[in-house]
């Protein structure tokens, strides 16, 4: 199986853009493609609409899932399988989980301290790499994206996407909230009859949830909610610090490194936890060996304030979408994180309805994603379907007591406009400030400040000078302000977003080029690069016996590599990663009684075929 696999490899990169071309250039000639994209907390996907109907692009190792991790060490940068690997092995330059922190002034410092990375620029890098692959997959330039984001997403993080997307060499005139997405994925695959779906997208960082009518080719969003900050990391978390408390470790005395093997392999028990009701897992830190034990029972008791954050917005959405349980027809369970047994179970005893799980849940949004590029693109297979969005939340403005006067409210239908009037206070008051915030909360300053103006008028008596603020929110998420008085002619118009990207347009050029002098790894070196990172990281998580082998091993294949011999190349991959494998299957139990197991003969060729 590994020989065939290496086969694949050496012939993968001559087949690939011809096989692409004929099966799945779907756009006019002379036309560039359009992708949909989910850039997720925890993996990334990206997909397109053709003749056929939406396929998911898989990466340069034939994976539709792209980890969302980005390591940038001597000027090179590598995302997804090998930045993985590199968590253990250079956890100060690798990052991850970075999406949460969209739309803020939070900084990924390298390991040198001489240069920062923000969680924009790491996604634009997760997003160029996509680009990269749909482009050598699809055999033609890809210029445009719809990218999912999260339902609950504000609007500073959705103008971060947008500019990550700017930053990845995309063009991105639409996002499309995730429950939205899988709403049209699902939609497709049966319009038979009406319904009424709750869609529950439990990723690895957010939670989403949206309910949504369907009936013949419309999709109606009616309410939504979510908690950016919740997700499958949660429960790594939660293990991983059950651990620490059973084996007496504090973290705070931890290095990077050994958090960094507790975190995955706290991950690795929740994903075992998936198929198994228990995991035993034995961990090496700095020399020691401690257990992690895990059942299914065990993680809904740790983990008792994940499920009552879970709640919150469930309970949200259903009261903003006042329906009866009763009234739902489905449950779909979106994310990768909702495979998880625990959180199917906790689910379905919340609702009625049938709870469905899709086989593979975390493509989920990708599918619907690239499904509204077929429909942004005409297609004569699927022009025809409607997806009406709302707005996520409140838009409105401060008053002087500093209450929160709403304008456009959530849940509000896409594309809406909608205006309210306003006073002076004081007597030959000549200027009215408009604080334009975002949330629900009643004290206008605990919401989010979007932009912040004066707007003069005429000096007269309190409450004579008087003006007209009307909000447009369209369905691509742009926000255009329109103030006007009603006792003269002076008027005002802003356009928050496109305004904000045009006075930022020299400071994003530059930002491109920045990001560019970051080179990225040749696709075909990228097998024997992941190949080496794994054995790094097995290593760090070895035994002193076992690091001799992972050393020996990697030496002889690094060797072959310099020798640039192809056959001595394929042998050595086949014979390092047979070892590796076995390595990593009894990583946990090996001893020194074992170690001539890992000196057996690997010269005879053959002997790989039969096996």
């Amino acid at each position: 199986q590994l020989l065939r696999l290496f086969r694949i490899i050496d012939w993968k990169m001559v087949k690939k853009r011809e096989e692409k071309k004929e099966n799945y250039i779907s756009k006019t000639e002379g036309n560039m493609a359009t992708v949909g994209i989910d850039l997720g907390t925890t993996n990334s996907l990206v997909s397109v609409w053709t003749d056929e109907g939406v396929k998911l692009i898989p990466n340069s190792f034939g994976e539709f899932l792209t980890p969302s991790i980005v390591n940038i060490s001597n000027g090179e940068v590598t995302v997804g399988k090998i930045a993985q690997e590199r968590l253990i092995t250079d956890p100060e330059n690798t990052f991850k989980e970075f999406k949460r922190h969209m739309g803020t002034k939070k900084e990924y410092w390298l390991k040198n301290r001489l240069k920062a990375y923000n969680a924009e620029d790491l996604s634009a890098l997760v997003l160029r790499q996509l680009k990269l692959d749909a482009e050598n997959y699809l055999g033609e330039s890809v210029e445009e994206a719809i990218i999912s984001v999260p339902a609950y997403f504000n609007d500073k993080q959705r103008n971060a996407t947008r500019k990550a997307g700017r930053l990845a060499g995309f063009r991105v005139e639409r996002l499309i909230n995730e429950p939205s997405a899988a709403a049209m994925a699902h939609r497709l695959g049966d319009m038979s009859r009406p319904s009424t779906y709750f869609i529950f997208d439990f990723g690895g960082g957010t939670l989403d949830v949206s309910i949504v009518e369907a009936f013949e080719n419309i999709v109606e969003i009616q309410a939504v909610a979510g908690d950016n900050m919740l997700g499958g990391k949660n429960f790594n978390e939660a293990i991983a610090m059950d651990f620490c408390k059973k084996n007496n470790l504090d973290p705070g005395y931890l290095s990077l490194e050994s958090k960094a093997v507790i975190l995955r392999q706290a991950e690795l028990c929740k994903i075992e936890l998936t198929t198994n009701n228990e995991s035993k897992r034995i961990i090496r830190i700095e020399d020691k060996e401690y257990t992690m034990e895990m059942t299914n029972q065990e993680l809904i008791n740790i983990s008792a304030q994940i499920f009552v954050r879970m709640t919150k917005p469930i309970q949200r959405a259903i009261n903003d979408g006042e329906i009866d349980l009763s009234e739902i027809d489905e449950v779909i369970l979106v994310g990768g994180s909702s495979k998880m047994p625990v959180v199917h179970h906790y689910i379905n005893s919340l609702f009625e309805s049938e709870v469905i799980s899709d086989e593979n849940p975390d493509e989920v949004v990708a599918l619907g994603a690239g499904v509204v590029t077929g429909i942004k693109s005409r297609d004569l297979g699927i022009k025809d379907m409607i997806l009406s969005d709302i707005c996520p939340f409140t838009l409105g403005i401060k008053l002087i007591n500093n209450k929160m006067s709403p304008i456009i409210e959530r849940n509000s239908i896409l594309p809406c406009s909608k205006s309210n009037i306003y006073n002076t206070v004081s007597d030959m008051q000549d200027m009215i400030t408009v604080a334009i915030y975002q949330g629900e909360e009643l004290k206008a300053d605990q919401n989010l400040l979007l932009k912040t103006f004066d707007f003069p008028v005429k000096p007269k008596p309190a409450g004579e000078s008087v003006i007209n603020v009307k909000f447009t929110y369209d369905i691509n998420g742009i926000f255009d302000i329109e103030v006007k008085s009603l006792t003269d002619d002076n008027q005002m118009s802003e356009r928050i977003i496109s305004k904000e990207l045009k006075e930022n347009e020299a400071n994003i050029e530059a930002r491109i080029k920045e990001l560019e002098k970051l080179k990225i790894p040749l696709e075909e070196l990228n097998e024997n690069k992941l190949l080496i990172e794994r054995g790094e990281r097995l290593y760090v998580e070895a035994s002193s016996s076992q690091k001799v082998i992972i050393v020996q091993v990697l030496d002889q294949f690094k060797a072959a590599l310099e020798s640039q011999k192809q056959n001595k190349i394929r042998k050595e991959y086949i014979r390092t990663a047979s070892v590796l494998s076995k390595m990593e299957n009894m990583l946990f139990h090996f001893s020194d009684f074992d170690a001539d197991f890992w000196n057996q003969d690997f010269d005879n060729e053959n002997e790989y075929e039969d096996n």
